[in-house]
């Protein structure tokens, strides 16, 4: 990935250096949500556990809140250095302070005026968008410079302070849903006070008079409407099966279903860190090279995914012996996982050359006709079985279709041909086959870890073998490149 185009090019070694400190990042906080997650349900009702996942599911919508801005000013500064855009800091800052304050401002007064469902925690939420979206303007300045070591910082310091508060309000004997969601969104507000300390010297720095700050505003939502847009329709999607869960079945049939949404989140972390680091990257390379990192990329997500799969069945012993009262989730778990093949792809690599090449309205119908496709089988799903199991069945089968029509939409864009396309749908369906043929036929975990553990190493060496030479001569070289640096 080494050819050039224009003079742009992507820096694999510093994109690999860049993945690595932040996977090794987000190993350290994998390691503290792992033992938070082991802490709260536990002593949490399942119903409590319930009304915490739903502020959770709840707080991932807020970003909508920023109209667009906070995607709009990421655009524009990815791949460049920090000392270009440090004058546009002061302004774009106080630009999301005040248009925050008022959006907030007018729902928290709504919300009092009217009677919702679940008042205490919907204002819960809504002061949380505050910190939530500042402390996201700060992460997109640090993202779009490549500052992923402040960035794992941010997230390993967020991850330990929460654990920390999780544990005082465990060892005080008052557990609750509400001391957690407290917990939560003053974890955040530490990390921003943080961020604000460390960039004050810039930061409240007056250079505009106000006129240009709302054009400033109104340019950087115009940029990035289209992105929101998309990108909240991707959110519904992606959750769509867990708010058809919280409308159609009791609060704790809700805490079993997101308890497994939950646990394959912890599968993701690693993927997220991809996603994060390679737009900057991907938005400073040229045509040729991003078509490379097309190609290459994928088979390295497909092969963690796939690999991931086999730890399953040991978890699962885990589960039924520490958390009996979630051991019902664990098909739906199994199902579940197998979507994160066709979400690893679209978040890290079909959002990415969407954006990068400006074409988030495409990716915003994209969205929209395939969150439709979405409603339409979750309602089938619930009004014709009327069970979890069909819903997360359902959650797969959604999520196959977008993927599908991503890849038919780009193809153009990364001079892929529909036979490759069909190619790497197929190696999903075998990887699934397996996994999902050896957790339904397995006795015990030790054959079903064995079992898959051998198929997948089949798969992988029949279908995909020259790809996974290429990755293992690329890691090989990034550690002898660490040894001699």
């Amino acid at each position: 990935m080494d050819d050039t185009d224009n003079g742009k090019i992507l820096d694999i070694r510093s994109f690999s250096t860049d993945v690595l400190i932040f996977s090794s990042g987000q190993a350290v906080l994998l390691a503290f949500v792992f033992i938070q997650s082991l802490i709260i349900p536990k002593y949490l009702s399942t119903a409590e556990y319930g009304y915490w996942q739903l502020f959770l599911l709840l707080t991932t919508y807020v970003g909508i809140l920023h109209l667009g801005f906070l995607d709009g000013i990421f655009v524009r500064w990815a791949g460049k250095n920090f000392d270009d855009i440090r004058d546009e800091i002061a302004i774009a800052f106080r630009f999301i302070l005040i248009e925050q304050g008022i959006i907030i401002g007018i729902l928290l007064l709504i919300i009092g005026l009217i009677d919702v469902p679940s008042r205490g925690i919907a204002v819960a939420v809504l002061v949380n968008a505050v910190i939530v979206n500042l402390l996201t303007f700060f992460l997109f300045i640090a993202q779009a410079t490549k500052q992923f070591k402040l960035v794992t910082f941010a997230y390993i310091g967020r991850g330990f302070l929460f654990l920390i508060l999780v544990l005082i309000i465990f060892f005080s004997g008052y557990f609750s849903y509400v001391l957690v969601i407290l917990a939560s969104m003053i974890t955040s507000l530490l990390v921003l006070s943080f961020f604000i300390f460390h960039t004050r010297s810039y930061l409240f720095h007056h250079n505009s008079d106000r006129k240009s700050l709302l054009q400033y505003g109104k340019d950087n939502i115009g940029i990035g409407l289209f992105i929101l847009l998309g990108n909240f329709i991707a959110l519904t999607f992606m959750t769509i099966d867990q708010l058809t869960v919280g409308s159609f079945f009791s609060i704790t049939q809700f805490a079993i279903y997101a308890f497994a949404v939950n646990m394959c989140g912890l599968a993701v972390v690693f993927l997220q860190a991809v996603s994060q680091v390679f737009f900057p990257y991907l938005s400073g390379s040229g045509s040729e090279t991003r078509k490379k990192a097309y190609t290459l990329i994928r088979p390295a997500l497909l092969i963690f995914w796939a690999g991931i799969l086999a730890f399953y069945f040991p978890f699962s012993v885990a589960i039924r012996y520490y958390l009996p009262q979630y051991a019902t989730s664990l098909p739906l778990m199994a199902i579940l996982l197998c979507t994160v093949a066709f979400s690893g792809q679209i978040n890290i690599l079909h959002v990415n050359f969407f954006r990068v090449y400006r074409k988030q309205r495409v990716y915003f119908i994209l969205a929209g006709i395939s969150l439709i496709g979405a409603v339409a089988l979750n309602l089938l799903a619930v009004f014709l079985f009327g069970t979890l199991t069909a819903v997360a069945a359902t959650a797969v089968i959604s999520f196959t279709l977008w993927y599908l029509l991503n890849e038919v939409t780009l193809r153009h864009l990364v001079s892929v041909p529909v036979v490759e396309i069909v190619r790497w749908a197929c190696i999903i369906v075998m990887y699934i086959a397996a996994f999902l043929g050896t957790y339904m036929l397995s006795e015990t975990w030790i054959v079903g870890f064995g079992v898959y553990s051998v198929l997948f190493v089949v798969i992988t060496t029949i279908f995909i073998r020259k790809e996974t030479v290429w990755l293992l001569r690329q890691i090989l070289k990034i550690i002898e490149r660490r040894k001699s640096a």
